[in-house]
């Protein structure tokens, strides 16, 4: 028969060694009443327990407390018998009372006459899984509690792979409706067609990080400005596998920031207002500190209404300037050039004595610049400069006997 004789022992010899070289793994044979019978190398590596530690014992000698109580490994041998297979995942014991999750498979064994004779048990650690299954879990936790930041993966090609619940309230759209679609959907049309994201996307390549900040689309199509900070994905072998993709909307600040500055402009025109006292004859009172913006915009303020005025005198009343220093006066200076490239002479007015001693302390040179030490004085200069005539190019005279 085939169950007789040397041809079946060699067999069973060869399956025995099959079983043995399998150390992942823990094989483990039952008889009908749950009891091991036999004990694999791996059923060794993954609970701790020799085979004569174990063989002749119940299978429930691996179960946690609770489980044995609950008669756990009694309904799984239950179900196998019924069905001929019972999966489970969950939790056994070691040796050395430390616990290993575990994927345990229970076949039914029947005999030559189709009678069951047992089971196999295939228990497999699953430890490591688990671990990578909470993180992931937790990490997914994490990122759905972000609801003021988008923070999203896209795969190499700029695809969107995943979506959190900041996503969605930034942008208005649902998981389905951007996952596998390309991350340039919420970009201006401008921006698609200048190929800005993957721009962006190589930038963060190069540098390993790529932070900016610009419009982006909702939805319905409305805008907002976004911060957006890209950060590639690599791998243990420090391959690309994808970006990591942060934005969220500053659209309040910018709002802020914008209306900071109007009034900031505001209060710079207050400061700087240019007056049409007399036909052709324009005063600049200067209030407060000088700096190069300031400087600038009085440039510009001034330039504008010499051409709109056609205005021959320009006083820079300084009275109420605390200090001249370096700075200031290279300020009024470039102004002073300006206009007369605009055909206007300037005046100075409201040089006060600690003011000239300053100038000459310094040693600033103020040029072909004409001065007075009063606004009344700088006006009558200024009338008599219109009257006879003399508004193209500077004063070449300079009088400092008034200061």
């Amino acid at each position: 028969m085939a169950y007789g004789g040397v041809a079946v022992s060699g067999e069973l010899s060869y399956c025995q060694q099959m079983i043995d070289s399998i150390t992942g793994y823990a094989v483990i044979r039952l008889d009908g009443k749950g009891v091991v019978q036999s004990w694999n190398p791996g059923a060794e590596r993954l609970t701790g327990y020799r085979a004569e530690e174990i063989v002749g014992r119940p299978f429930a000698l691996l179960s946690m407390p609770e489980d044995a109580t609950a008669g756990r490994v009694e309904h799984e041998l239950r179900t196998a018998a019924e069905t001929g297979l019972c999966e489970t995942d969950g939790w056994r014991a070691r040796k050395d009372g430390t616990r290993l999750w575990t994927s345990v498979s229970l076949n039914l064994m029947r005999g030559p006459d189709g009678q069951p004779i047992g089971y196999v048990a295939v228990l497999r650690d699953l430890s490591e899984r688990l671990q990578e299954q909470v993180a992931a879990i937790g990490m997914e936790q994490m990122l759905d509690s972000i609801t003021d930041y988008e923070v999203i993966r896209l795969d190499t090609g700029g695809l969107v792979r995943s979506w959190n619940p900041g996503a969605h309230r930034l942008k208005q759209f649902t998981a389905d409706e951007v996952l596998g679609h390309h991350v340039s959907m919420f970009y201006a049309e401008e921006d698609v067609r200048d190929g800005l994201a993957e721009r962006e996307m190589a930038a963060a390549v190069r540098d390993g990080r790529f932070e900016t900040e610009g419009w982006r689309v909702r939805k319905d199509g409305s805008r907002f400005w976004a911060n957006v900070i890209i950060s590639p994905i690599r791998n243990a072998e420090n391959e690309l596998i994808g970006f990591v993709k942060v934005a969220r909307d500053l659209s309040e600040r910018r709002e802020q920031e914008q209306l900071v500055q109007r009034q900031r402009d505001e209060i710079l025109e207050l400061s700087t207002p240019v007056i049409q006292v007399w036909d052709k004859v324009l005063v600049l009172p200067l209030i407060g500190t000088l700096d190069s913006m300031r400087a600038a915009r009085l440039t510009d303020g001034l330039l504008e209404r010499i051409a709109a005025d056609q205005a021959e005198v320009v006083i820079l009343d300084i009275s109420a300037v605390p200090a001249i220093d370096t700075d200031v006066a290279q300020h009024l200076l470039k102004t002073v050039e300006a206009a007369r490239l605009m055909g206007a002479a300037s005046v100075l007015s409201g040089v006060r004595p600690e003011t000239a001693q300053a100038i000459v302390h310094l040693g600033i040179e103020l040029g072909t610049l004409r001065s007075r030490n009063s606004l009344r004085d700088a006006l009558q200069l200024a009338l008599h400069i219109v009257k006879s005539g003399v508004n193209s190019g500077p004063v070449v005279e300079r009088e400092t006997a008034d200061v």
